[in-house]
């Protein structure tokens, strides 16, 4: 502290005293060591939020990307099955024209492309909901268009629970945010043990005395901690609730990570089998038929419905495929916000 003082001035001036003081306190070693490590936990637990928001910018960019990339497959699989039906629009009106079906057939194929056409209305606006969430996390207008999505990265093969849980402890930054505070928590409970210590300050000062003898003067002070047993007991109560406190919290955070790693690879586990039945199974079984459906029917063998209800398959089976290959990357996006790292390792 600088002070410049016109000091005791006498009041027939006979003099004029100017004095110049330079104060500083003395902070007791150990508190200020202390005040800086608190500082500091608290400058890195801001950081450990900003950390925190960035990963989940990132997660809720890559779970629109994902519902983007699967409204653009179904749209597609959606045109692919409305060419079927088209064709059995065609291959119905033609049987009907010679008499060798009846018109429910036909009414029932152009009533499934119908259908087709309504559910590629909701998949459209599905589309540009996608669209419209990611042009909004990039800073563009809602309707700004977007290129193609790529094709969908294959699965990965996982660490092991236990390192993924492992990895989540150390990188989470809300868990590292909540070791800040139980840091910051302690520290602020070894403050308070403190608190009876004395204050000390020195300073120093010269008088310019105009018509007089110019003087200096020096001094230290310490405060009198005598009487401040009361606030450092109540200090110390609060500060040993806030320890307990964090403590809690990041018990319960450490609970909650461990819950959320399980049911995150649970969830994928789950995707990657519905992907792989499908992929191995379903959809071959399904077009393979479709194919014999069409056939039996062109020679008679089997109703319409019969042909109509393998369409349905074929449509459904690729749309599930195609919904549990989005599913297992937004699963794992949710694992890799957890995590805080990439999983893409090597592929199946």
């Amino acid at each position: 502290m600088v002070m410049l003082e016109w000091w005791q001035q006498p009041v027939n001036f006979s003099t004029v005293p100017v004095m110049l003081t330079l104060k500083q306190p003395l902070p007791w070693p150990s508190k200020l060591h202390l005040k800086r490590e608190i500082a500091e936990l608290e400058a890195k637990g801001l950081s450990d939020e900003a950390d925190q928001s960035e990963r989940a910018l990132l997660a809720e960019a890559k779970r629109a990307y994902f519902d983007l990339a699967l409204a653009e497959r179904d749209l597609a699989v959606n045109a692919r099955v409305r060419t079927l039906l088209e064709n059995l629009v065609q291959i119905s009106d033609a049987q009907y024209r010679v008499g060798t079906t009846v018109q429910a057939d036909l009414l029932g194929a152009q009533m499934e492309l119908l259908e087709t056409d309504n559910q590629g209305f909701e998949l459209e606006r599905d589309r540009r909901e996608a669209i419209a969430r990611l042009n909004g996390l990039l800073d563009r207008p809602a309707a700004a268009p977007l290129g193609p999505t790529a094709t969908a990265p294959a699965m990965v093969i996982l660490p092991l629970r236990a390192e993924l849980l492992a990895r989540s402890l150390a990188n989470r930054p809300a868990v590292q945010r909540a070791q800040s505070m139980l840091s910051i928590a302690e520290a602020r409970l070894d403050l308070t043990q403190r608190e009876d210590y004395p204050e000390l300050s020195v300073w120093g000062a010269f008088m310019l005395n105009f018509g007089g003898v110019d003087a200096f003067t020096a001094g230290l002070s310490t405060t009198l901690p005598i009487f401040s047993g009361v606030r450092k007991r109540a200090l110390t109560q609060a500060s040993n609730i806030d320890r307990e406190a964090a403590l809690l919290a990041l018990d319960a955070l450490r609970r909650q990570t461990d819950v959320e790693v399980e049911t995150a690879v649970l969830q994928l586990e789950a995707a990657a089998q519905h992907v792989k039945l499908h992929a191995e199974k379903l959809i071959p079984l399904a077009d393979l038929t479709l194919q014999s459906a069409e056939a039996a029917y062109q020679s008679g063998k089997v109703p319409f419905i019969t042909v109509l209800e393998a369409a349905r398959a074929v449509r459904t089976h690729h749309l599930d495929h195609i919904k549990y290959l989005v599913e297992y990357e937004r699963r794992l996006a949710d694992l890799e916000e957890i995590t805080g790292e990439d999983l893409l390792t090597e592929a199946h």
